[in-house]
């Protein structure tokens, strides 16, 4: 076959992942989730023309599409019926044709840290948290589909490299607008295009050994740190960092770089480009920003909020006093309601920002879960459900008493609200260097798949018309719980009841004491 026809092979295979759009190629993503309303959900976020979206419910089916097409970026809930998500990424990544498609974890349980870890260990670039931001989203997807099509272009211009001439590459290098530069196979630059001199107005000519002066200062050490790694390791290289343009100001830019090999696997020289997605890169800053924005104004607001509302709370006492009526009494109620929620909102913010903390002293866990369920002995009657406590000896411990409270009262009006007229079982006891707290109910129940989405932000199993609140008790006992080093688990089922299991260390974690 003629080198021309075989380049022309090369592009049709490779550079072109799906039907062409005014000249843009489609770019295939892949989303993986058994949920329906989720799938819906980023089909609304992602879908525009040049975007393709391939959507799977279980690990199985996920598995066939990677087999048929190459995908720009994978985004895979952690959480499917069939197969792990983490073990699933790990099977994708053995295969040598997708084993460098990123791919981003969908995730519910934020605060669980270790499910973060695992998702990276096994090759995952990103994880993004139910329920998904839909500015951070498209900017992430927006950025790997970019690079996936620049890599399209990349691949093409390897090929070219392999059936051209050196001139031929080289009038192709200085055609296209990346910056483009080569290597040897111990990593010294030997060749960067023409955009090159025109960014960094550097002479052109022959390349200057000092070429990486251009990029930040901070970001030079572990530039190199990281192209060391990829050299050593003979992978793919890539790395964000700010290259300095010729008037001194810096732009963001993606430093790519693919090792080329020989016959018998040895790297002859490394293919790279400096791509520029500034305009990405800041828009998802300004997402983030604006995320630390909304947890600030949280913050202040529900501390500006609380003062007046202590003094319309003790105004309304006084009232109350003076001339007691079912309206004043109403008014107190929902004055309660309110200060509960600009407490919850202000916890949000918190655990938000990191700035969660609790201080430890030791008293007594049955005796603070008895004044608790004291205080709530009203409003379950109203409701027609009964405490039983079971709590056959005291359980002493160090921990941070009203966040304790706080944690059982969440629970316990959860157990009131969705059980109404049967019983609350609650039970207190020690166990090896901690203690337990479990509340069980015997009301609607909570599906297998929804078990550990109620703990997220804003989330709840059931509809809020039917039931109130904003879903953040779960989300707030269970950062509670972490925080003294604990956690909160729930076993469930439809129709038959709720049992939460509260555990917490009887010494607090380092990060208290």
């Amino acid at each position: 076959m003629a080198d021309s026809a075989r380049f022309a092979a090369f592009v049709t295979e490779r550079a072109t992942p799906g039907a062409v759009e005014d000249g843009q190629a489609v770019a295939d993503i892949l989303v993986v989730d058994d949920k329906p309303g989720d799938l819906l959900a980023i089909q609304a976020v992602l879908g525009q023309p040049d975007y393709n979206l391939i959507t799977a419910a279980t690990g199985a089916e996920a598995l066939r599409r990677v087999l048929e097409r190459d995908f720009a970026v994978i985004l895979l809930d952690v959480r499917l019926p069939d197969i792990p998500g983490d073990e699933l990424a790990a099977i994708i990544k053995q295969r040598d044709r997708s084993r460098f498609t990123p791919i981003i974890f969908l995730t519910a349980a934020t605060t669980d840290v270790r499910e973060i870890y695992r998702a990276y260990q096994v090759g995952a670039v990103d994880y993004l948290a139910k329920p998904i931001d839909a500015d951070i989203l498209r900017a992430k997807v927006g950025i790997f589909v970019e690079l996936f099509r620049k890599d399209q272009r990349i691949a093409a211009q390897a090929a070219a490299l392999t059936v051209a001439s050196e001139r031929r590459y080289r009038n192709l290098a200085e055609a296209i607008p990346q910056i483009v530069w080569t290597a040897g196979a111990g990593g010294e630059v030997t060749y960067f295009n023409r955009r090159w001199f025109e960014y960094t107005g550097r002479p052109a000519g022959a390349v200057d050994p000092k070429w990486f002066e251009v990029i930040h200062p901070d970001e030079v050490e572990r530039y190199h740190r990281q192209w060391d790694a990829a050299r050593g390791a003979r992978r793919v290289f890539e790395q964000e960092c700010q290259l300095r343009r010729a008037d001194g100001a810096y732009r963001w830019y993606l430093c790519r770089a693919i090792p080329e090999q020989d016959d018998r696997g040895e790297v002859v020289g490394w293919l790279g480009t400096f791509t520029d997605f500034d305009a990405r890169r800041r828009a998802f800053d300004a997402a983030h920003a604006a995320v630390r924005a909304r947890d600030e104004f949280l913050s202040i607001a529900s501390h500006e909020l609380r003062t007046p509302l202590m003094t319309l709370r003790l105004r309304l006492d006084s009232l109350a006093q003076e001339s007691p009526s079912k309206a004043v009494a109403a008014a107190i109620r929902q004055t309660d309601r309110l200060t509960d929620l600009v407490g919850s909102l202000l916890d949000v913010s918190r655990i938000a920002t990191g700035r969660l903390s609790i201080e430890p002293r030791e008293f007594d866990l049955v005796q603070a879960v008895e004044e608790v369920l004291e205080q709530f002995r009203e409003t379950a009657a109203r409701a027609g459900c009964t405490l039983q406590l079971d709590a056959p000896a005291p359980v002493l411990g160090q921990w941070d008493r009203p966040r304790v409270e706080q944690i059982v009262q969440n629970l316990v009006d959860n157990a009131i609200k969705y059980a109404p007229r049967s019983p609350v079982e609650i039970d207190v006891h020690g166990q090896d260097d901690g203690a337990v707290v479990s509340i069980a109910d015997h009301g609607i129940g909570i599906a297998p798949e929804d078990a550990e989405r109620v703990f997220g932000q804003f989330e709840r199993a059931v509809s809020a018309q039917h039931y109130g609140g904003l879903g953040m008790g779960l989300y707030i006992a269970r950062a509670l719980a972490m925080a003294h080093g604990g956690n909160i688990s729930v076993d469930s089922a439809p129709g038959v009841g709720s049992k939460f299991t509260v555990t917490l260390p009887t010494a607090p974690p380092e990060s208290a004491r």
